[in-house]
């Protein structure tokens, strides 16, 4: 029985943050790198239909709101369903650790992420006003 053939996502400029043009990626990259994206846009941003109006988490409003316990620890739940909106991914999990220095909470987001192509994972740092990429593995 022949192997099956490989997945292929296509290839796309590299883009978290901004455009970095002439850098390609492709496979778990382009992947990872979309989610990233999904999680710092806000929902209902993008013209278009019900996909494009259901987009997005915004991570640093959604922690900016969160106040109760119980919030932080629907946190991982909310981004593994952001996520699984993506067609691409076969299963999410995220954990979420806060730390304090003073008045300011920071949050820790690890993810792994798997796709027919491979896995990946994303560190994300989150306060109440931005979302940091601290690393990203695929």
């Amino acid at each position: 029985m022949p192997s099956p053939a490989p997945v292929n996502f296509g290839t796309d400029t590299s883009c978290t943050d901004s455009l970095r043009t002439g850098r390609l990626v492709s496979g778990p990259r382009l992947v990872a790198e979309a989610c990233y994206r999904r999680l710092i846009t806000p929902r209902g941003s993008l013209f278009g239909g019900d996909d494009e109006a259901n987009y997005g988490l915004d991570l640093a409003d959604l922690i900016g709101s969160v106040s109760t316990k119980a919030q932080v620890a629907a946190l991982p739940g909310q981004i593994q369903t952001e996520l699984l909106k993506d067609e691409r991914i076969t299963s999410a999990s995220a954990t979420v650790t806060a730390s304090k220095s003073g008045p300011s909470v920071t949050y820790q987001i690890s993810i792994s992420a798997q796709t027919d192509a491979g896995p990946f994972s994303l560190v994300l740092s989150v306060s109440d006003v931005t979302v940091s990429l601290l690393g990203m593995q695929a």
